[in-house]
């Protein structure tokens, strides 16, 4: 990316303090991990070491991808398009990093940029379902499975968080109005640790699309509700579209009707894909905003 690109860049998304290297170091290191990982596959390929762990439940089996038991990964396109999740969650991680090393971020006017927690929970919630996602397609166990499905979860969890830190930004602690984003931050992990522990085995169809819906439905209350300067809405809407789009996909290799099992191409890889992408424009999204309501400003 030329210079004056990434500067005006930085210009639009609240990066002032970040140089190319927040993007190009992660995506270095997303690959080489995958690279790494990818020649260990092949010199231990037909080895199936997961024969004697309890096996995944539900509709494991029933994603288009021929299961290969007699091998170290089972569904192999299902499990190796997990790597753009990886990159994404290690750059958003990238961006806390700098974020929080930044003594003076407090004079910035975007809260995911003052508040760097979000953006670490966020991160490290999608590496968590980026390995989680990686290791059930390559295993297809009921660990690995219940960890995929919390880290849909987890990641959506964070995103919501955010939102209602920007419609709460503030608490009464002591006589006190503070800023309320540690305690949001906390309440976010207790609802993951509960989900982990026992919401998980609540129908996934059912919770999946209320998190999602509450996410997309508080972001349209923020746009038209509070008072701040408008964000770049193309990426939230994107997100969104995304979404649709790889549910279809998801809704199509599950049924059967786009399928080829020993194609490298399939619906529920671009599944994978698509949702990893959604994740990164749904953060631009947030970065694009210039918001911090006077409430926020006692730490």
């Amino acid at each position: 990316m030329p210079i004056l690109d990434f500067e005006k860049f930085k210009d639009n998304f609240s990066m002032s303090i970040h140089r190319p290297r927040v993007f190009t170091q992660p995506i270095f290191i997303g690959l080489l991990f995958f690279g790494i990982l990818f020649v260990f596959y092949k010199l231990n390929q037909y080895i199936s070491p997961w024969e004697n762990y309890k096996q995944a439940g539900g509709n494991a089996t029933d994603f288009c991808e021929m299961n290969r038991f007699d091998q170290l990964i089972v569904q192999p396109s299902n499990t190796w398009s997990n790597i753009l999740f990886i990159i994404v969650a290690f750059i958003i991680i990238s961006i806390a990093k700098n974020d929080h090393k930044y003594f003076e971020r407090s004079s910035i006017n975007n809260l995911v940029a003052r508040y760097p927690g979000f953006s670490f929970l966020l991160g490290c919630s999608t590496l968590y379902l980026g390995l989680g996602s990686f290791l059930y397609h390559g295993t297809l166990t009921h660990f690995f499975q219940k960890v995929d499905q919390t880290g849909m979860y987890f990641v959506l969890i964070s995103a919501i968080a955010y939102n209602m830190f920007k419609i709460f930004p503030k608490i009464r602690w002591k006589k006190t109005l503070r800023s309320s984003h540690k305690f949001i931050l906390v309440c976010a992990l207790v609802l993951m640790l509960a989900f982990y522990l026992y919401l998980w085995k609540m129908p996934i169809n059912i919770v999946f699309p209320i998190l999602v819906l509450s996410y997309f439905g508080s972001n349209y209350f923020i746009y038209k509700k509070l008072n701040h300067s408008k964000p770049v809405t193309a990426f939230i809407k994107a997100s969104f579209f995304t979404l649709l789009l790889s549910f279809s996909l998801w809704i199509l290799d599950i049924t059967s009707v786009l399928c080829s099992p020993t194609s490298v191409f399939q619906g529920h890889a671009l599944w994978h894909i698509l949702n990893a992408i959604a994740i990164f424009l749904m953060y631009l999204y947030v970065r694009s905003e210039e918001y911090l309501p006077e409430e926020v400003a006692t730490e």
